[in-house]
């Protein structure tokens, strides 16, 4: 390797967590450094850091290089000190002295080169490692076998960095999100039929910053697991999904269940900014600007916008088709307006309007609108993502029990699971997973999910709940059960939840 190669590979490498700036190395042989006997084989100035790098190949730790790197860092807090291992070369070694005295390591890590950055040990910025996936549900993904080829192939490979991951001891929040912000660019970029969406770092932008609350990457990992739950739950029971897309779709050719999945359960949760609308307003402005009534006006001029009335048209005109008795034909976008005053319509207004009645409505309104915004060219691309898009929206609301209390209030108590599967699926996933969302590695409640006889069932410890979180538990799996005619796939609680 030449210099100039190591030098690419570390500005690469860097530019993953910033921006990489050339800086001259006599900024290392200024007065303050003349005690100090080393001087970095590269140089680079992220932000307001300088990172120090040395260029390294060995089998023992370079004990004489460690302590100059301590006291380079103790001169100058701002520098960042570093090694840069090429390829083949050994650097677990490196790794304690690295741990505790905060020094990176530029190595590669699976099949890329990372960056590995510690807190020192006495950094006020350290904090206790919270492993975010369960090591359950890593190991099943390299058991799925039913999934499209490509949905396989990326998330083994996530189950396989994931694992490197932790083994490299570099595993904090912030390595962990951008794993799975990585892993969610390769889903999305799988089949490329449905790359008009949206791009892919548009589709990501607008997910991270879609929760302004402090918790938004609490959201994100607990938004992933349910989507791992699920892509495990649909493999288990593929021919579940095979049947409902052949019965509900019988025109569409390679109809996508995973994109379908992957749409309803990254964008179930987004449309909370929009419920919070007075909290919004407040962190972008500092100050109070807006009130209940000016809330009010503005989600009423929404909701009668040309990009949401013709939503509104295409999902109570899917619903219609879903819920007949008999499916002879595939459903297409309706071109006809929509008569106002269907149950479905009705019940998702009070809850679009009244922000009181849950988020699963705007979430799902919000997602279709990019879907406008961002149209594909030919009619027949913007028909083929149509069955998917609005298939992914419809399913989308019914997760939300404050939803679910409108849609009875309308006289719709149940939807069937063989004609809303990937509705039910979201339902019963996001009402057995709320673990590792917190500043503590606690254990977990859920601890797997089985498929047998058609039925999903979810292995919990519930004993770990205290006796309200274990109540408020009940309640909700109670309105789950009562809202899903189980004539397909079934769902199975423990004994204490649902009996």
């Amino acid at each position: 390797m030449t210099p100039e190669e190591a030098a690419q590979i570390i500005d690469a490498t860097l530019g993953k967590v910033g921006e990489p700036q050339p800086q001259d190395e006599s900024y290392f042989l200024d007065a303050r450094f003349n005690s100090i006997p080393w001087l970095p084989t590269y140089s680079r100035r992220m932000g307001n850091r300088v990172w120090a790098i040395e260029l390294y190949r060995g089998d023992r730790a370079p004990e004489t290089t460690l302590q100059a790197m301590v006291k380079i860092a103790t001169v100058d807090p701002t520098v960042q000190a570093a090694f840069f291992v090429p390829a083949n070369e050994r650097y677990d070694h490196l790794l304690p002295a690295c741990r505790i005295n905060g020094i990176a390591l530029i190595v590669k890590v699976a099949d890329e080169y990372e960056a590995l950055i510690f807190p020192a040990a006495d950094s006020v910025f350290a904090e206790p490692l919270i492993v975010r996936i369960p090591e359950w549900v890593v190991d099943r993904l390299f058991s799925l076998q039913r999934l499209a080829p490509a949905f396989q192939s990326a998330l083994i490979a996530f189950a396989r960095r994931y694992r490197q991951l932790l083994k490299s001891g570099r595993a904090n929040d912030e390595t962990q999100e951008r794993l799975l912000r990585n892993t969610f660019l390769s889903l999305l970029g799988a089949d490329q039929r449905f790359a008009a969406v949206q791009t892919p770092l548009d589709l990501l932008r607008f997910f991270e910053q879609s929760d302004p609350q402090p918790t938004s990457r609490d959201h994100y990992f607990h938004t992933f697991i349910n989507f791992l739950l699920g892509c495990i739950a649909i493999d288990d029971s593929y021919p579940h999904f095979l049947t409902f897309s052949r019965t509900c779709f019988p025109g569409m050719r390679n109809w996508s269940i995973e994109y379908v999945w992957l749409l309803t359960v990254f964008f179930h949760d987004v449309g909370y900014p929009i419920q919070r609308r007075q909290q919004t307003a407040e962190i972008i402005f500092g100050v109070s600007a807006i009130n209940e009534e000016q809330i009010a006006s503005e989600l009423k001029q929404v909701w009668e916008s040309p990009t949401y009335l013709s939503s509104r048209a295409q999902l109570v005109s899917l619903y219609e088709h879903l819920t007949q008795p008999t499916i002879d034909s595939h459903w297409i976008a309706d071109p006809f307006p929509m008569h106002k005053g269907h149950a479905l319509d009705k019940a998702f207004e009070l809850s679009f309007l009244n922000l009181k009645h849950g988020h699963g409505v705007a979430s799902c309104m919000r997602m279709l609108a990019d879907f406008y915004r961002f149209p594909p060219g030919s009619a027949k691309q913007r028909q083929f993502l149509a069955q998917h898009i609005f298939a992914s929206g419809l399913s989308i609301p019914f997760h939300d029990w404050p939803v679910r209390k409108c849609l009875r209030s309308e006289g719709i108590s149940e939807i069937r699971t063989s004609r809303f599967p990937f509705a039910a699926l979201l339902m019963f996933v996001d009402s057995i997973q709320e673990d590792r969302r917190g500043k503590s590695q606690d254990p977990d409640v859920l601890t797997g999910i089985s498929f047998v006889d058609d039925i999903l069932t979810a292995q919990m410890n519930l004993n770990l709940l205290p006796p309200e979180k274990l109540a408020e538990k009940k309640r909700d799996v109670a309105d789950v059960v009562a809202f899903l005619k189980a004539d397909a796939l079934r769902f199975r609680y423990p004994a204490a939840l649902s009996g």
